[in-house]
């Protein structure tokens, strides 16, 4: 893929995916999608790995083009997704150097250091499944609460 102008449109692995916006990190919704944005000063490439929600394995796992990145931070808008039923992580590669403090593996999906709401242990008091894939989930937060005319304390 080469240099794409702002707002161009690509099909990656089904999904229809432009160049998102760096901020915020995390995800966030966008008019007609979601913008998924990490930052990592060590990788050398990253995959967004989408789940629907509660599902045992990937939905779709889509690998941010090099066109998708500015500096150290990874950024892409995934259109036409249901917010609500979208679970997420990220496959980060990058090298394998623990005496220099690098512990890439891109066979493990990470949790968004950004996450707004984490699921995968949604009942209280039980103990992980460490046989699950992805057990903690990061998920998108939709911050509608209604104050209904509360204001701020002075």
């Amino acid at each position: 893929m080469t240099k794409s102008a702002p707002h161009a449109i690509y099909e990656q692995a089904g999904y229809r995916c432009r160049a998102g916006n760096p901020q915020p990190f995390g995800a966030s919704l966008t008019a007609g999608g979601i913008n998924f944005s990490v930052f990592s000063s060590h990788a050398t490439a990253c995959v967004l790995v989408l789940f629907e929600k509660g599902a045992a394995s990937p939905l779709v796992e889509i690998p941010f083009p090099k066109s998708f990145r500015t500096g150290n931070v990874y950024a892409m808008t995934v259109l036409d997704l249901d917010a609500e039923q979208i679970e997420y992580g990220f496959r980060m590669h990058g090298p394998d150097d623990p005496r220099n403090g690098h512990r890439f593996d891109a066979r493990q999906i990470l949790l968004d250091p950004y996450a707004k709401a984490i699921g995968g242990r949604d009942v209280w008091g039980a103990a992980p499944d460490s046989t699950k894939v992805y057990p903690y989930r990061a998920r998108l937060h939709a911050a509608d609460f209604d104050w209904e005319g509360d204001r701020q304390l002075n």
